[in-house]
C-alpha cells in the first residue's frame, strides 16, 4: 500500500424529525439516497436527476430481531474515503479510491441497532448492513434488499443450483425477465437503460456472510436479493450465515455511468473490499501459463507429457505450466517429484491441481479432502513450499453458503503463509478477496474454453459470450477462461477467427493467464505470432474501452509499462469496420508495433508491422466473430 486515509467529517445528535439522507459521490454526478418512512427503510440512486435504482425497500431480520418495521433514527456519522493501494493483478497496478460515506444508525423496537453504511463514488453507489452492537449471535434469515431497475435492457446468467457461474448470459432481455431457473439469477447483472449503463453486484463477502445471488421472478424490474439454497454442497452447511456482533453484510454494488467504459473500467469490486491481510506481497507472481489438460485430458497422469508442457512454457517464456487433476495417481514416465525437478531446471514453475472436498461434493477427482481439512491442508502447503511448487489451483465447491465462503478464504490465508498463490475454479464470483488476499491470482466462474470439449451451442455462441463477458464477469475480477485457442476439439469447431482467439490474450484479464492449446498448435505458428504469444503481458498498468456493447464488440486498450496492446473482437456474424484514435498515446513519441487481423479464411492471422502517432486514426476491419490486436511499443 502507498497511502491510505480516511476523515470523519461531522456527528449528526438523534433527530427524531430526520428521515431523508443523501450522499454524493466526489463529482456530484451520482447519489444515493436513503429515506425511513413509517418506520421503513428504501433507497433509491441517481445519475444527475435520472434514477438508475428506483425506490427500493430495504430491511434485515435475524432470527430473533427484525430491522424490517418499526426503526427509528439515532444517529449518522459521515465519512471521507481516500486511499491508494497496489496490486499485483487487475486493469492496474495502482488503484485510487475516492468517495464519500454515511453510516446511518436505527434501533429496532427491542433498542437493537442496526447501520445502514452508504458511499459514493464517481462511478458507483453501495451500501451495506452493519451490527455494531457487541456479543451477540444473529442469524440472518431474511433480507428486503432490492433493486428496481428502471426499463432496461439486462445481460443476466440464471443462477447455478450448485453455483459454478458457468451459465449463459442471456443477451439483451428485457428487464423484469423472470429466469428460467427457480434459483435465480447471479451476479454480476448487467443493465442498460435510456440513458445509463449500470452493473450489480457485491463486494467484500467475508467469512461472516453467505454469497448472495438474486431471486427468481423480478416482475417490473424489481431485483430482490436470496439466501444461497438449502440443497447447495450436497445439503452440507447452514443455509443462513450465523455471526457474531459486530459484523456486516458484504457490500451491495452498482457501478453506473453514461457509458459501457464506465463499467468495464470500473474497480469497486476492489476498492470495497477490505485491504491488503497477507501483509508482504511481494513474492506474488502473476504469470502466463501452459497447460496440458485442454488439448488431452488424461495428460495429468503422464509425467512424459507433462514435461513437454514444461518445454513449451520454457520455449514461449511462460511463467508457469499447470498440472492438472488426478497427478497424485501412479503415473506413466515417472512421479510428480521428478516433474518439479525437471520444472526447476527448465526455469519453470508449476501450479498443482486440488478438488475442494469435502463432504459438500462427490467429484471422484483427486486429490482431494486435502483442502478441506485444515490441518492435512497446512501440511500440504507446506510440503508444497519445501518442493518449490509456487501456485495450487482448487476445484468444486457448488456452494454458497457460509461454511465454503470460511473455506475459500481460509485456504487463501494457509496458502499466503507458504508463499502459494491460488486460482479457484468450479467456484463462486469474484467478490473483492483479490485485494485482501492478493494471493489470489484469478477464479474462473464463467464458461470458458474447456466448453470447446463438449458444447457445440457453445462453439456456436462463443464469440457474443466472449463479447458479453467484457461487460460483466470480467467486469469485478480476473477470470480464468483459458484462451487462445486455435485448434478444434473433434466434437466442436471453433466459429471463432484465429484472430479473434489472439485477441481475448488481452480482451480477458486474468493474474494467472493459462493459454490452454497444446504444444503443437502454439509451436506450429509463425514467428511472429509466437513472439507476440511470448511477450505479451497479463498483468496491466492502465486499462481503457475505447468502444463496444455486450454481446455486439468490444475494443480495450491496455498499457505495461509505455508499451500498449489494443484488441478487439467481434461478437456478431457479420463483417465489421472501424475507425478510432489513440489520444492516449503520449506525445512526440512514434510507437512502431505489429498488427494482426483477420486473414482470408478464419484460420489465418495475417501481421503486418505498423507505425501510430498520437491521435493517428487506426483502420481495422474484423470478420464475422473475428478480431484484431495491434503491439505499439514506443521508439
Amino acid at each position: 500500500m502507498i497511502a491510505a486515509g480516511s476523515l470523519f467529517i461531522n456527528q449528526a445528535n438523534a433527530q427524531a424529525a430526520k428521515n431523508d439522507w443523501k450522499v454524493y459521490s466526489p463529482d456530484h454526478s451520482l447519489q444515493i439516497n436513503l429515506s425511513l418512512k413509517d418506520g421503513k427503510l428504501s433507497y433509491n440512486a441517481q445519475i444527475g436527476s435520472t434514477d438508475v435504482i428506483r425506490e427500493s425497500k430495504l430491511g434485515i431480520e435475524s432470527a430473533t430481531e427484525k430491522f424490517t418495521v418499526d426503526l427509528t433514527f439515532l444517529n449518522e456519522l459521515t465519512r471521507k474515503i481516500n486511499e491508494i493501494y497496489t496490486l499485483p493483478t487487475g486493469k492496474y497496478h495502482v488503484y485510487h479510491a475516492t468517495a464519500n460515506q454515511a453510516s446511518i444508525t436505527f434501533a429496532n423496537k427491542n433498542k437493537s441497532k442496526v447501520t445502514i453504511d452508504l458511499r459514493a463514488y464517481n462511478d458507483g453507489v453501495a451500501f451495506r448492513y452493519r451490527f455494531p452492537d457487541t456479543a451477540r449471535a444473529l442469524t440472518l434469515t431474511k433480507e428486503l434488499t432490492e433493486f428496481a431497475v428502471p426499463e432496461a435492457s439486462a445481460w443476466m446468467q440464471a443462477y447455478d443450483r450448485d453455483p459454478a457461474y458457468e451459465n449463459v448470459f442471456k443477451n439483451g432481455i428485457p428487464t423484469g425477465t423472470a429466469s428460467k431457473e427457480d434459483s435465480g439469477w447471479a451476479f454480476p447483472a448487467l443493465f442498460h437503460t435510456k440513458d445509463n449503463w449500470l452493473l450489480i453486484s457485491e463486494s467484500n463477502t467475508t467469512a461472516d456472510n453467505a454469497a448472495m445471488h438474486l431471486q427468481q421472478n423480478c416482475d417490473n424490474g424489481v431485483y430482490k436479493i436470496d439466501f444461497p439454497l438449502a440443497t447447495q454442497g450436497l445439503g452440507e452447511g447452514k443455509q443462513y450465515p450465523v455471526a457474531k456482533t459486530p459484523f456486516a453484510t458484504a457490500w451491495r454494488v452498482i457501478i453506473a455511468g453514461k457509458s459501457t467504459a464506465t463499467v468495464v473500467q470500473s474497480v469497486l469490486v476492489n476498492h470495497l473490499a477490505q485491504p491488503n491481510a497477507i501483509g508482504d506481497m511481494d513474492w506474488v507472481e502473476p504469470g502466463r501459463s501452459s497447460w496440458s489438460w485442454w488439448s488431452d485430458h488424461a495428460s495429468s497422469r503422464n509425467i512424459t507429457t507433462l514435461k513437454r508442457f514444461v518445454d513449451l512454457a520454457a520455449k514461449m517464456k511462460w511463467e508457469y505450466s499447470l498440472v492438472d487433476a488426478n497427478w497424485n495417481i501412479p503415473t506413466e514416465g515417472g512421479t510428480i517429484e521428478d516433474l518439479v525437478k525437471y520444472a526447476k531446471q527448465k526455469d519453470v514453475k508449476l501450479t498443482l491441481w486440488y478438488n475442494s472436498g469435502g463432504p459438500h461434493n462427490n467429484v471422484g477427482e483427486q486429490p482431494r479432502d486435502i483442502m478441506f481439512n485444515p490441518a492435512t491442508r497446512q501440511a500440504e502447503m507446506k510440503k508444497l513450499h519445501e518442493w518449490g511448487v509456487k501456485a495450487i489451483k482448487v476445484d468444486f465447491f457448488q456452494s454458497d453458503k457460509q461454511d465454503i465462503i470460511k473455506q475459500y478464504i481460509d485456504i487463501l490465508k494457509d496458502a499466503a503463509k507458504e508463499k502459494i498463490m491460488v486460482i479457484f475454479h468450479g467456484s463462486t464470483m469474484q467478490r473483492g478477496w483479490a485485494r485482501t488476499y492478493p494471493n489470489l491470482l484469478s477464479m474462473e466462474s464463467v464458461r470458458g474454453a474447456e466448453n470447446y470439449g463438449w458444447s457445440n451451442d457453445f462453439a456456436k455462441d462463443a464469440a457474443e459470450l466472449n463479447s458479453i463477458y467484457v461487460f460483466t464477469r470480467n467486469v469485478v475480477g480476473s477470470m480464468d477462461y483459458t484462451p487462445v485457442t486455435f485448434s478444434d476439439s473433434p466434437c466442436c469447431p471453433h466459429t471463432t477467427t484465429n484472430t479473434h482467439e489472439l485477441a481475448l490474450s488481452v480482451i480477458f484479464e486474468s493474474g494467472m493467464m493459462h493459454f490452454a492449446d497444446s504444444d503443437k498448435s502454439y509451436l506450429s505458428q509463425d514467428n511472429v505470432i509466437k513472439a507476440f504469444l511470448s511477450d505479451v503481458p497479463n498483468t496491466w498498468d492502465d486499462t481503457k474501452l475505447i468502444q463496444g456493447e455486450p454481446g455486439k464488440d468490444a475494443i480495450i486498450a491496455r498499457r505495461k509499462g509505455k508499451n500498449w496492446y489494443i484488441a478487439g473482437i467481434n461478437g456478431e456474424n457479420t463483417s465489421k469496420n472501424y475507425n478510432f484514435s489513440l489520444p492516449f498515446l503520449y506525445n512526440k513519441n512514434v510507437y512502431h508495433g505489429t498488427l494482426f487481423t483477420d486473414g482470408n479464411t478464419p484460420r489465418t492471422i495475417v501481421h503486418t508491422e505498423i507505425v501510430e502517432e498520437k491521435d493517428n486514426k487506426v483502420a481495422i476491419t474484423m470478420m464475422p466473430k473475428g478480431g484484431f490486436v495491434l503491439e505499439l511499443k514506443p521508439q
